[in-house]
């Protein structure tokens, strides 16, 4: 029981390093924060234009719509569009990577920590903000039960491991590519469509939609939001959380395999 303390302490600490890490760049997380309400305002004006001119009955009103948009600012950092970064990748590229092994901790679980601290820090810096400054000028729509409230967070708690672990899997494909840009590239375009993030999957044509529920991508975006507008109620909660936790398994499983299978050929350049 001491020996699990301990090591939740140290992850715990490496949670906390990766977000005091990035708390020095604070004019960055500005202009971040103006990004994301640029683009919350090309949504919204997009969908507003779209709805005016709707005859037909929509599956989301607009104030859905527009929160739908505004959780999706407010999550956009803390989701896998990017793909690995650059300092996963470079680590690899230049045998860096190595000094890992040294390290009495499991390589899987500490990028795994550090990924974690990231979006702790992107929600709390970024994604709060953002809401905070919506609800001021659009008609957000807030959950009606404080059940809905707490499954929306179950599965956003979900989102974001699996969003981590799909991260971790992408980058470990440095390990026989040394550069992942076209993965990363790829990937999060892929992603990003299949999310839900650029249209949400209520609005899709049928056969379409159905193609993504049986993607694992929809657990990142599409399903949390569903879950917070009440689109998904019920039984059928607890059927798309277990949907996002069998995901997050198997891709934490994926991660682990390749990084172990890296590993195993390992060539550090230069020697």
């Amino acid at each position: 029981m001491r020996s699990f303390y301990l090591t939740v302490n140290v992850y715990f600490a490496f949670v906390t390093k990766s977000f005091q890490k990035r708390m020095q760049y604070r004019v960055a997380n500005l202009a971040g924060l103006t990004t994301n309400f640029f683009f919350l305002l090309v949504h919204i004006f997009v969908y507003t234009a779209f709805y005016a001119a709707s005859t037909e009955p929509q599956p989301l009103s607009l104030n859905e719509i527009i929160t739908y948009f505004v959780l999706c600012q407010v999550s956009f950092m803390l989701m896998p569009f990017f793909g690995a970064r650059s300092e996963m990748t470079q680590a690899i590229k230049d045998g860096s990577v190595a000094l890992q092994l040294t390290k009495p901790v499991d390589f899987h679980a500490y990028w795994f920590a550090d990924e974690c601290g990231r979006a702790c820090y992107f929600l709390l810096m970024r994604g709060l903000p953002t809401f905070l400054i919506s609800i001021l000028f659009f008609q957000v729509t807030f959950p009606q039960h404080l059940t809905v409230l707490m499954a929306f967070v179950l599965s956003m708690t979900l989102a974001i491991f699996m969003s981590t672990a799909i991260t971790i899997t992408i980058f470990s494909s440095a390990f026989w590519t040394l550069d992942t840009s076209g993965v990363s590239g790829m990937s999060g375009s892929v992603i990003m469509l299949f999310s839900g993030m650029l249209v949400p999957i209520a609005l899709w044509p049928e056969g379409l939609a159905q193609i993504a529920e049986w993607l694992p991508f929809a657990g990142l975006i599409d399903i949390p939001f569903s879950i917070y507008l009440s689109k998904i109620t019920g039984v059928a909660i607890w059927t798309a959380v277990g949907k996002q936790m069998m995901w997050c398994l198997i891709f934490i499983g994926l991660g682990r395999l390749f990084l172990r299978r890296g590993f195993s050929r390992l060539v550090i350049q230069g020697g």
